[in-house]
């Protein structure tokens, strides 16, 4: 099953309607662009190389999911992606390639044999078991 139906499944259950949905994304596109713009990211984004079959080297150097162009409209006239009554669409969904990142973790005595300087410290940490469908869910049960 695609996170994209249990998006559906959780946006229902919570009474989120399509309309609260497509405003939240606007808003997280808008936002997104203002601060890669702004260069709030310049020290997170990191450019990546790829090579095609044949060779060619494309070069990313901006996240591709934030849209410039995106308004209202353009958004309210997408079709549901995942279910034929549902809310989830591809404009008010994360990308596939959303949530991209590497982390780091060693002991304290690890990083120091290495001369690493750490720049955070897990102080707690904490795990929950639900069904499938309500995975969307999670990080508010664990927060509770």
């Amino acid at each position: 099953v695609h996170m994209g139906t249990y998006g559906n499944h959780v946006a229902k259950i919570e009474e989120i309607s399509r309309q609260q949905q497509d405003e939240w994304a606007l808003r997280s596109h808008l936002s997104a662009v203002n601060a890669i713009k702004n260069g709030q990211f310049k020290d997170e984004i990191v450019s990546v190389e790829i090579k095609d079959r044949k060779g060619v080297i494309t070069k990313i150097e901006v996240d591709e999911c934030p849209r410039e162009d995106t308004s209202i409209e353009k958004l309210t006239k997408l079709s549901p992606a995942f279910d034929r009554d549902g809310t989830i669409t591809a404009g008010n969904a994360p990308g596939i390639n959303d949530g991209a990142s590497a982390l780091l973790l060693m002991s304290e005595e690890e990083a120091k044999l290495n001369n690493y300087k750490p720049l955070a410290k897990i102080l707690a940490t904490e795990s929950i078991a639900v069904e499938a469908q309500d995975f969307p869910r999670t990080p508010g049960y664990v927060i509770q």
